[in-house]
C-alpha cells in the first residue's frame, strides 16, 4: 500500500454523504434554509457581529482593554483570574456576544495580555449570545415577550460567570508555559486596514458555519417528528434551535433557554476557529454541561410573575407562567454563592496542603543528598 494515501475519516465521509443526499432529496427545503441563513447573515447577524468584531480588535490593540476591564474587575476576581484584560474580554462578550468575545480573547493571547491558560478559563464566562439576538430576536420576535428575552439574557450571563468560577476553582489554573523567544518579539503597531480585513474574513467564516449547520438542522427537521425536531437543531445551530423551540408551545421558553445554553456545534466550531490553537477547549466543553441546569434554574427563578408567552403557531396559545417568590429566588442564589465560596475554600486548602507536602519532600530529599 502506498504511504502517500491519507487515512479515511468515517465521520467526515458520512457527513459529506448525508449533505449530498439531503440536497438531492429535498432541494426546496435546502434552498429555503439557505435563504433564511443568508437573510440572517445579511440582517441581524451583520449588525450584531461585524461592528463588534472591529470594536473588539480596536479595543484590545489600542490598550484600552485594561482600562475598561476595571468595570468587571469584581467578576474577574470571583472567577479566579488576575489579568486586567480579562475584564475587557468579559465586557465585550456581554455587549457583543460570543464571536467578538472569542476574537478579543484571541487578540489578548496574541498580544500576551492573557496567557493561554487564563484564556481557556475565561471562555465559559464570555461565550454566550449577544443581547440584541437574545432580547430582540428570541424574546420579542419568537416568544412574543421582551421581558422573557431580558430574563433569558440575564440567566445566560449569570450562569456563565458562575460556571467559570466553579470550573476555575475546582480544576485550578495551570501555571503559564514559558514564552518562546519568537513569541516574545514586540507586536507591530496596529493598522486599521488589517483590522478591517481580518474582521471581514472572520465574519465570512462565521456566516459559512451558520449556513451549513442551518442546512443540516432543516434536514433533521424533515426526518424527525415535529415534537423532536428542536433537539437536533439545538445541538447544531443556536438560531435554528431557538426557531424550532419557539413553536413547541408550552415548553417554548425553557427550550429556547436550553438552546442558548448549549449554543450548538456551529458556535463551538466558530469559537475554535477564532481562538489560537494553544487555548484549551476543555473548560468550555465542560462549562456547557454545567451551564445548562444553572441557566434553566436562574431563568425560571427570575421570570416575572404572570409573564405571558405568545407562540409562533397557527393556533396561538397563551400560557400564564408564575415564578417563585422573590425571597425564595434570593435564597437559592445565596445558596449557590455559599457553595461556590465553600468550593473555593476547600480548593485553596487542598492546594496549600499539597504545597506543604511538596516542600517537605524537597527538604527531605536535600537532607538525603547532604548525607
Amino acid at each position: 500500500m502506498s504511504k502517500s494515501c491519507k487515512p479515511l475519516h468515517p465521520g467526515l465521509f458520512l457527513l459529506g454523504t448525508a449533505t449530498a443526499a439531503l440536497v438531492f432529496a429535498a432541494p426546496q427545503t435546502c434552498a429555503e434554509a439557505l435563504r433564511q441563513g443568508l437573510a440572517l447573515c445579511g440582517g441581524p447577524l451583520l449588525v450584531s457581529l461585524f461592528p463588534f468584531l472591529v470594536v473588539s480588535a480596536l479595543i484590545m490593540r489600542s490598550g484600552a482593554g485594561e482600562v475598561l476591564g476595571v468595570l468587571l474587575w469584581p467578576v474577574v476576581r470571583c472567577i479566579g483570574l488576575r489579568s486586567r484584560s480579562a475584564g475587557s474580554v468579559l465586557l465585550i462578550g456581554l455587549v457583543g456576544g460570543f464571536a467578538p468575545a472569542a476574537a478579543a480573547t484571541a487578540e489578548a493571547v496574541r498580544s500576551r495580555k492573557l496567557t493561554p491558560q487564563d484564556a481557556s478559563a475565561l471562555l465559559p464566562a464570555c461565550i454566550c449570545s449577544g443581547p440584541s439576538f437574545v432580547i430582540l430576536t428570541v424574546g420579542e420576535q419568537l416568544l412574543g415577550s421582551r421581558t422573557a428575552g431580558v430574563c433569558l439574557f440575564a440567566a445566560q450571563v449569570l450562569a456563565g460567570w458562575l460556571t467559570a468560577a466553579l470550573l476555575c476553582h475546582v480544576r485550578g489554573i495551570p501555571e503559564p508555559l514559558p514564552v518562546s523567544p519568537a513569541a516574545a518579539q514586540a507586536e507591530p503597531p496596529p493598522a486599521l486596514d488589517a483590522i478591517l480585513a481580518q474582521a471581514a474574513v472572520t465574519y465570512l467564516k462565521l456566516c459559512g458555519f451558520v449556513l451549513y449547520f442551518r442546512l443540516l438542522a432543516a434536514g433533521c427537521g424533515l426526518l424527525l417528528p415535529a415534537v423532536f425536531a428542536p433537539f437536533p437543531a439545538m445541538l447544531l445551530e443556536v438560531c435554528s434551535g431557538c426557531d424550532y423551540a419557539a413553536r413547541t408551545g408550552l415548553w417554548a421558553s425553557g427550550l429556547c433557554c436550553a438552546a442558548l445554553s448549549v449554543q450548538g456545534a456551529s458556535v463551538l466550531l466558530q469559537v475554535r476557529t477564532l481562538c489560537p490553537p494553544e487555548v484549551s477547549f476543555k473548560p468550555l466543553l465542560w462549562g456547557r454541561v454545567l451551564h445548562l441546569p444553572l441557566s434553566l434554574a436562574l431563568f425560571y427563578l427570575g421570570l416575572p410573575e404572570r409573564a405571558v408567552e405568545s407562540f409562533n403557531t397557527l393556533c396561538a396559545r397563551v400560557v400564564p407562567m408564575r415564578r417563585v417568590p422573590t425571597d425564595c429566588a434570593l435564597l437559592v442564589f445565596a445558596v449557590c454563592c455559599i457553595t461556590a465560596c465553600e468550593a473555593c475554600r476547600l480548593t485553596e486548602k487542598r492546594h496549600k496542603t499539597q504545597l506543604r507536602q511538596t516542600k517537605t519532600a524537597l527538604r527531605l530529599a536535600n537532607r538525603r543528598k547532604m548525607w
